[in-house]
């Protein structure tokens, strides 16, 4: 085998190794998109189930949080070379949505057990 032969066969590998590592990235991203998913649905089905006082700052902070998964979910959209880059991007903002709902949820459970 020649060096130029070598040569190609590793740029082929690292061609392949770089295609499953962007097809990973997009499957990280689309599980945690749905890992999300799920916990928005949880902590919809929790609001739903105590009667609060503040309905109307929980509903907005569902919006909220609903409005950034599926934003994350645009952006997302099959662009496998940015899945990276855009999950990374988004996942700050809706982890920080997704807190401010359990927070407020938590303040609501004090207030109607007072």
């Amino acid at each position: 085998m020649t060096e130029n032969d070598r040569i190609t066969k590793l740029e082929k590998q690292i061609e392949k190794l770089d295609a499953k590592q962007s097809e990973l990235y997009q499957q990280l991203a689309e599980a945690r998109l749905d890992q999300w998913k799920g916990r928005l649905e949880d902590l919809e089905v929790q609001a739903h189930l105590g009667a609060m006082d503040t309905n109307e700052r929980v509903a907005a902070l569902m919006q909220k949080a609903r409005g950034r998964w599926e934003e994350a979910r645009k952006q997302f959209g099959g662009a496998t070379a940015v899945a990276a880059d855009v999950f990374e991007t988004v996942r700050g903002g809706f982890e920080n949505a997704v807190e401010d709902l359990r927070k407020a949820l938590l303040d609501a459970r004090k207030q109607a057990t007072k």
